[in-house]
């Protein structure tokens, strides 16, 4: 944010009553969300009917689904919404375990870890396109890593992948299939990496399925495309924030009911198993995605993933019309085309590399804002 001189924010040793650094803020947000169709996140969403929760310290500390001692909490809308999660992503809510996360990194954490316990030789495979935290938790974890290639279209090359298994003879292997990268919205082959791990002679693995942007895309696009536990997954991370809508970042892990309990701590989150990273955990983003889910339902959910689908149609057809060559990734949202000018990126929040910007269709984002788009790339000729 550029809107402030730090010296006019610095927190003195006395009381400062001037707040309006912060209705400023806000509205330089509102402003900048006008033309937000680069990132993969949803703003068309109005919490302002729960601010009553911002007067009220919650804490759903450990098991979500467990009482703690600390009684202050949003754990049954919690429950809710992991039910509504657990059912999306074809689970069974008596065999699968999960809690909310302050977001993808968290998941893929989570879900990567209990995976490590079953499997403590294991090798973590991931697409050269796969998001920036499976590197970032191997280290963590330290759990060896590869980067699998990708193909064009930047999906896991599965027979790269069998070539990268046979390198590690014996051990076991966990493999992060991604559903809808972040730099295009590609979904890898799930049956494809199951394959994969028979063909190479792996007889441990586990395979988590990072779910975070292209889960619900995934579930309600025009083909059907493997995705979740029911299409084979151990373990699925989505997202909370992008595709439904959320002001503050969230996610949701869902993992095996039986190797939870190689991580739990029995009692020690006062009076609560822990079962989770963070311990101590938001109570607000529950209630916010509850509000939200409760106010689509399963068919609202649907029907912003196929609005989606059909803005990106569009989004295509347009950028084409304007001689940008856009290209678009089987059942992703993201359009990429022939870059523009660092300003006219930096206008419209797009992501860009040498050669190419992203434009991210995301529930907020019309086919009012793409004709805009359109019409000033036009202009630059």
């Amino acid at each position: 944010m550029e809107l402030f001189d730090p010296d006019r924010l610095r927190i003195g040793e006395d009381a400062n009553p001037d707040v309006d650094p912060l209705a400023e803020a806000v509205r330089w947000m509102r402003a900048e969300s006008e033309r937000m169709v680069g990132f993969p996140v949803n703003l068309d969403f109005d919490c302002r009917p729960l601010a009553e929760f911002l007067a009220v310290h919650g804490n759903n500390v450990g098991n979500p689904r467990a009482e703690s001692a600390y009684r202050i909490d949003t754990k049954p809308f919690e429950v809710a919404v992991l039910d509504f999660f657990t059912a999306l992503a074809g689970g069974d809510p008596s065999r699968v375990f999960g809690y909310l996360t302050s977001g993808g990194t968290e998941s893929n954490t989570f879900a990567v870890w209990v995976a490590r316990e079953r499997h403590p030789d294991a090798v973590l495979y991931a697409s050269a396109e796969a998001h920036y935290s499976l590197p970032k938790l191997a280290r963590l974890l330290r759990m060896p890593h590869v980067a699998v290639r990708t193909r064009p279209d930047g999906t896991l090359d599965t027979t790269a992948l069998v070539g990268e298994l046979a390198r590690h003879p014996g051990r076991a292997a966990v493999v992060a299939v991604t559903i809808g990268t972040t730099g295009r919205g590609a979904v890898d082959d799930l049956p494809g990496v199951r394959r994969a791990l028979a063909a190479a002679g792996v007889e441990r693995s586990w395979v988590h399925c990072d779910a975070a942007f292209g889960g619900i895309l995934a579930e309600f696009g025009d083909e059907a495309i493997p995705w979740n536990l029911a299409s084979g997954a151990d373990s699925v991370a989505m997202s909370g924030h992008k595709v439904i809508g959320c002001p503050v970042p969230c996610g949701v892990v869902l993992v095996p009911e039986a190797d939870v309990a190689t991580i739990r701590a029995e009692g020690v989150a006062v009076g609560s198993d822990d079962d989770t990273i963070t311990g101590s955990r938001d109570a607000l983003a529950p209630v916010l995605l509850w509000h939200e889910l409760r106010r689509l339902g399963r068919r609202g959910v649907a029907d912003l993933a196929r609005r989606c689908h059909r803005t990106a149609a569009h989004a295509q057809r347009g950028l084409a019309e304007v001689g940008r060559n856009p290209s678009r990734a089987r059942g992703g949202t993201i359009v990429l085309f022939d870059r523009p000018p660092a300003d006219f990126c930096r206008r419209w929040h797009l992501v860009h590399d040498e050669e190419h910007a992203a434009l991210v269709v995301m529930p907020h984002v019309t086919e009012q804002q793409v004709d805009e788009l359109c019409a000033e790339l036009a202009d630059l000729g």
